[in-house]
């Protein structure tokens, strides 16, 4: 009987629990599906007000590109911009203008989308592209910014970054035609600061599932415009933000215009992101309008913005990691004792490759400069770090270890991404993040290293069973699959340090020391 009775009992709370989780998870989507109808019933409004003032308004919706998007984007960009495997992309797509020139060869570049939309698009002189609603759960950073995305013409070969791309054989990467309209060349420069969300909440005090409202244009007057017409409707100014676009690219309809896209960047959000999360449910149906606008009256000539050049971005600081490079060295040299392969050489060459620091000279990974000579940035942003470097591939029991300082612990960042890249397509294949490279340098595993706490060690190989005593569980298998690392193909490491703490923007590189990618021999290499 009493085992009976506490059969029931538990019987009983199980369904309590099962029956508030689906309360949970049916409050989370209607939170969701309100917000939703605040959003579409705040944009009809809007757009009616638009159009009172003499603008013509068209809806466009946002779209999802991921690493699963990649095979399909391939004959349009040649390859996927080193992609962030982990963090799929978000675009608006517009409705094209009647009298807009669309390129047949640039038409799903980021995936297909509803019949006469796309994702990149050309600028009327007295347009805005506006995003409205609300933004996602918290998360370790949320991006939006605007880029220039194809330009017709040739780049700039008699400069230094040229010649030194060259060299370094990354020169198809960041110099290159477009497959299916080779008369123009990749362009993916940015165009201003991003609007991040610690720009967000230092304007308007709070960022995270708040609404907000974001003008992309090139006019200023289309801009004043739009801000008064949400200002008749409540909209605090604070709430309001601008992507400008410059006045150092072409804009206008036609053939010759240069085309541009807007990317919304979204990582590590604090739920997980696993399916059925609330950051997954915006990140697949964000709670957004998309509305392109144009004013109707009679032609006027744009108010341009400054140019974009390469003293516009925002100034960035960092913390000198200089009093770590002994014990990074140390460090380096330690693994390599650790698996019974010393280096030779003080500086472990022929061994170990450093990390190039992508963003300063003479790689010049930033936008202005880019523009300036028609060199693809891929996307850059001055909200982090880039560093690079290129790995001879997996085909011979090669075992990688990273070696370097760790952003989140030196002060110089809150979100560290290091990226395993497939060379070849340009694809983001792996990432590990700072929460999982946190830990992986310790007294314990190498003994002797000052400041292991600021520094990581983290392995890739074709296979990581069986090496637990060497890597200490700190490693990533690479397959040799066609969208990750296949046999025959050499791959790159990409680390990028986001935001530094207490600031909007990503540390100064020259700040930070290179990380170092040291080789090692696996059991299938002799």
């Amino acid at each position: 009987m009493i085992a009976r009775r506490e059969c029931v009992r538990w019987v009983a709370v199980l369904l309590v629990v099962l029956l508030l989780a689906g309360l949970v998870g049916c409050t989370g989507r209607d939170a969701h599906e309100r917000r939703a109808s605040e959003v579409n019933k705040f944009s009809r409004r809007f757009e009616a007000a638009l159009e009172k003032q003499g603008f013509e308004v068209n809806e466009g919706y946002v779209q999802l590109w991921g690493v699963e998007d990649c095979p399909n984007s391939l004959p349009v960009l040649g390859g996927c911009d080193f992609n962030n495997p982990t963090a799929p992309y978000l675009f608006p797509a517009v409705p094209y203008w009647p009298d807009e020139f669309v390129d047949p060869g640039l038409v799903g570049a980021f995936g297909e989308t509803r019949p006469g939309y796309g994702t990149t698009f050309r600028l009327d002189p007295n347009e805005a592209i506006v995003l409205l609603g609300y933004l996602p759960p918290e998360a370790a950073y949320l991006g939006i910014q605007s880029y220039l995305f194809t330009r017709k013409g040739d780049y700039q070969t008699d400069n230094e970054t040229y010649e030194y791309h060259v060299s370094f054989g990354s020169k198809d990467l960041f110099f290159h035609k477009m497959p299916l309209s080779p008369e123009r060349i990749g362009s993916w420069d940015s165009l201003s600061d991003s609007t991040n969300n610690v720009v967000i909440e230092r304007q308007s005090g709070s960022v995270w599932e708040q609404f907000r409202y974001l003008i992309v244009t090139a006019d200023q007057q289309t801009e004043t415009q739009v801000r008064q017409v949400l200002g008749k409707l409540s909209v605090a100014e604070k709430d309001i933000f601008t992507q400008p676009i410059p006045s150092n690219v072409r804009i206008g309809l036609d053939k010759d215009a240069d085309d541009f896209l807007t990317l919304i960047r979204y990582s590590m959000p604090a739920d997980g992101g696993g399916p059925g999360t609330a950051s997954d449910t915006w990140r697949h149906d964000p709670s957004l309008a998309v509305l392109r606008i144009r004013f109707k009256g009679a032609d006027r000539s744009a108010q341009r913005y400054p140019a974009w050049d390469e003293d516009s971005p925002e100034p960035r600081t960092g913390v000198s990691e200089a009093y770590l490079q002994s014990d990074l060295a140390g460090l380096v040299h330690k693994v390599a004792e650790t698996w019974g392969q010393p280096c030779q050489a003080d500086d472990c060459s022929g061994r170990a490759l450093t990390f190039v620091d992508a963003q300063s000279e003479p790689f010049n990974l930033l936008g202005p400069k880019c523009i300036k000579i028609g060199m693809d940035c891929l996307g850059d942003t001055q909200d982090a770090s880039y560093k690079f470097t290129y790995a001879p591939g997996f085909d011979n029991g090669e075992v990688y270890a990273v070696v370097g300082t760790l952003g989140t612990e030196t002060g110089n960042a809150t979100y560290v991404s290091l990226a395993l890249n497939n060379t070849r397509l340009r694809l983001g294949a792996k990432n590990v993040d700072h929460n999982k490279l946190a830990g992986s340098a310790t007294p314990g595993f190498y003994p002797g290293v000052n400041n292991l706490d600021k520094l990581y060690v983290y392995y890739f190989t074709r296979n990581c069973e069986g090496l637990e005593e060497l890597t200490h569980g700190f490693c990533m298998s690479v397959e040799d699959t066609e969208f990750v690392i296949p046999r025959g193909t050499n791959a790159s490491f990409v680390e990028r340090e986001y935001i530094k703490v207490g600031t909007q923007r990503g540390p100064d590189s020259a700040l930070t020391l290179p990380s170092v990618l040291l080789i090692l021999r696996g059991s299938g290499q002799q």
